[in-house]
Parts: structure tokens; sequence; C-alpha cells
């Protein structure tokens, strides 16, 4: 048996959200210096979902994503990835949009490339309506930042 769910009301988790977030910062990973001007401390861990299949319209564009990311990290820092496993599109309300099709092979590939080391690579069932989303499921990755590279 599963254990209960706490109840949380919404407004007080609201009000603990604003309280924590300092700063929202527009990231562009298609740059070399993805936030632009803006200068913060190198960061231990930093993670992206369901974003760098859109941002990136082939494999050496997600290698350069994934290096880019890795501007922002600390010498052994994380970067956690998830993302759609091998989807060509998805649906947000009536627009359509394109994705870069990637397998566990090419992320892991790419990863490498990129100057990480795979810490853990899983693969979740989780699939959508194939009228949203044609992927084969989700996959998320833990890549650790090799020394000085990235």
């Amino acid at each position: 048996m599963a254990a209960p769910v706490p109840s949380v009301k919404v407004p007080e988790k609201e009000e603990k959200v604003r309280r924590a977030v300092k700063q929202v910062l527009k990231c562009d990973v298609t740059q070399s210096r993805p936030l632009g001007s803006v200068s913060l401390p190198l960061a231990d861990c930093v993670l992206s979902t369901l974003c760098l299949d859109a941002a990136c319209p082939d494999f050496p564009a997600y290698c350069a994503a994934l290096k880019s990311l890795g501007s922002l990290l600390k010498p052994e820092g994380f970067l956690v990835v998830v993302d759609a496993l091998k989807s060509s599109f998805y649906v947000v309300g009536e627009q359509r949009f394109s994705s870069l099709v990637l397998g566990r092979e090419e992320v892991e590939a790419a990863m490498k490339e990129a100057g990480y080391s795979i810490e853990l690579f899983e693969v979740l069932s989780q699939g959508y309506s194939s009228a949203i989303c044609n992927n084969e499921g989700l996959f998320f990755v833990v890549g650790r930042k090799l020394g000085g590279r990235v």
C-alpha cells in the first residue's frame, strides 16, 4: 500500500516558490554563452527538460548545445537532461513543432562528445497520444562534466 500523499495548499506552495525564485533568465542553448551577458557563479547542476530536441535542428547542434550548457557548470558538475525518445514532432494547442529524433545511442554519443561521463541513463515507457507526440518514451540522463572540459 502506498503512503498517503500529504495535502499541500496551492496558495502556500505558490508563495514558497515565489520566495525561492530569485531571478528568471533567458537561456539560448544555441549560443556559446547561453545566458548572454549575464554572469552567474558556476553551478553544481543544470537541468534541461523537454527542450533540447526542439532547439537543435541536427546532431551537431545538439552536441554544441550540451557543450554550451557545460559552460554553466563547475568542473565535475552535473547536467541532467530529460526529453522525449525518438520523437519527430509534438503539438502544443493547435501548433505542431518539429523535434530532433534521438535514440539512446545518439544521446549517449552526444554527451560523450560534449565532454560528459554518463552517470545514469534511464528510459521510461511514457508515451503520449500519437496526435500530440510520436515518442517511444522519455529518457533522463545524468552527465558529469569531465575535468576542465566542456
